[in-house]
């Protein structure tokens, strides 16, 4: 809409803005402390601030005067996600510290200013402010020290803090029923709380003695605060305790070769496990001086009657139902599995690697001669040589 220069509708439109101005201007002074009258009265117009929908006077950052950190030093144990010989790996760590403080400081207030930095370029670490709590994330891969220092508005805090790696004297374990054996938690101090998967195959103590009840695998864990770290323990025979470390050595430390299999410092698949067995337990397959095949193995077994029903699945290894000393045979044609067989491998124990968020523990197969968590084909031929007695 156009209007003439000096029309009756053009003055109206003016008074009315004008009215609505000064109706608004009047409202919002009459919202002001004294201090903004005061600055609006001498003209001084710079020292008034819009804050929110009402216009106040500058904001005045708290008074930290008496704000403290309840702690100033603190000792954070590192405890593995997962581990394997020298792969270990470690999530961030959280914790929280309080702060003292007659009012509430929060990093979302206007006049809060709030940082954290750490002194080690090897530490990584991030805060949170809120309702008078910092919570960290901190995040270090070995034994370290560092100095977060955190500013809160105008004042400079100082929190040591000491990261210790959280180490168990052993991952996996084969144990001779009834007999004990100590596992050991180094680079911690706090209360460690012992527990075991199934106390009927084997009980762990106070202190962390675990001791083999009946033939089987169990998961022994211990908890510190909200972590865990554990041993998975086969529970075996002092034969089949023999005959897996012999096979794991040989598996380990010989040559992998065909043509030279029956001689020491050579191995093929079927010769180390006649020898393990033959060396450690007098157990021969029907051959007490030359190692046979794999697909004699196999017939050996089925003949006499050792084959395991259903044959090896990922299930059993989950449910920890394969045991140390059994034989997965590989086959080209599992509709025809004795007649196809070509490959063998001893089955060692388990591995537990870590735990997840929940406090389960991430527990893996181990063999003699592969890497742990080897498998085979669904339903392949599985051999429990010897028997329990």
């Amino acid at each position: 809409m156009r209007y003439k220069r000096g029309s009756k509708m053009k003055k109206l439109y003016a008074a009315g803005i004008c009215f609505l101005a000064v109706f608004c201007f009047g409202i919002t002074y009459h919202t002001l402390n004294a201090e903004a009258k005061e600055n609006i009265s001498q003209g001084r117009f710079g020292d008034v601030q819009n804050k929110g929908d009402l216009i106040t006077g500058e904001t005045n950052p708290p008074d930290m005067t008496n704000v403290t950190l309840a702690q100033t030093n603190i000792t954070l144990y590192l405890v593995p996600s997962y581990s394997y010989g020298k792969s270990v790996y470690y999530d961030n760590v959280e914790f929280d510290v309080a702060v003292n403080s007659p009012v509430i400081l929060d990093e979302d207030m206007d006049d809060i200013y709030f940082t954290c930095k750490s002194s080690n370029k090897n530490v990584r670490v991030s805060a949170e402010l809120s309702n008078n709590n910092l919570h960290f994330s901190l995040y270090a891969d070995k034994k370290c020290d560092t100095n977060l220092t955190i500013s809160i508005a105008d004042k400079k805090f100082e929190l040591h803090v000491s990261v210790k790696p959280v180490k168990i004297s052993a991952n996996s374990l084969l144990l001779p029923k009834g007999k004990t054996k100590k596992l050991k938690i180094s680079g911690c101090k706090d209360v460690i709380t012992w527990t075991s998967s199934n106390k009927k195959i084997a009980t762990v103590s106070k202190t962390g003695v675990v001791k083999g009840k009946k033939y089987g695998n169990a998961v022994i864990t211990a908890k510190i605060g909200s972590k865990y770290i554990g041993c998975a323990v086969s529970v075996t025979t002092q034969a089949l305790k023999k005959v897996c470390e012999r096979a794991t050595f040989i598996g380990n430390n010989w040559k992998y070769s065909q043509a030279k299999r029956t001689k020491s410092g050579y191995y093929d698949c079927s010769s180390l496990v006649w020898r393990a067995y033959m060396e450690r337990a007098g157990f021969n397959f029907g051959n007490s001086s030359y190692p046979g095949t794999s697909a004699t193995e196999s017939a050996w077994c089925r003949d006499n009657k050792r084959m395991i029903k259903g044959g090896y699945s990922y299930k059993k290894v989950k449910k920890m139902q394969i045991n140390p000393g059994d034989l997965v045979f590989k086959s080209t044609n599992l509709g025809d599995p004795y007649r196809t067989t070509y490959h063998v491998e001893m089955f060692t124990g388990y591995l537990c690697l870590g735990y997840d968020s929940k406090g389960k523990a991430n527990v893996t197969s181990l063999w003699a001669s592969r890497d742990p968590g080897y498998s085979a084909a669904e339903g392949s031929l599985l051999a429990r040589p010897l028997k329990y007695k």
